[in-house]
């Protein structure tokens, strides 16, 4: 579990650059003429600014559980950004097949 822990907290170090690259980007999803009344929108680019948020706080606390040698709750804290790549893809998903 510990190997395991550093992988995933390395990865999510790696995607920190993209992450923050898709936030600065995120302003341009309301180019369409009524974006900026889709709460689809909206919700798609707060997830987008607070992933590359999220994934420095989850590190940091994820570092601190593991130095203290609880590894389990290491490798829980640093699996949160995934639950919000979860919702940015099914929010692009959605956005895409639904809308013209």
């Amino acid at each position: 579990m510990k190997t395991f822990t550093i992988v995933v907290n390395v990865l999510f170090l790696i995607g920190l650059v993209p992450s923050v690259m898709g936030a600065m980007m995120s302003p341009m999803m309301f180019d369409a003429p009524g974006s900026e009344n889709s709460k689809k929108t909206w919700t798609l680019f707060s997830c987008m600014i607070a992933l590359p948020i999220l994934i420095i706080i989850a590190q940091i606390i994820s570092w601190i559980a593991y130095y203290k040698q609880n590894y389990g709750l290491a490798l829980k804290i640093s699996l949160l950004p995934t639950a919000d790549l979860l919702i940015i893809s099914f929010l692009f998903i959605i956005i895409g097949s639904f809308t013209d």
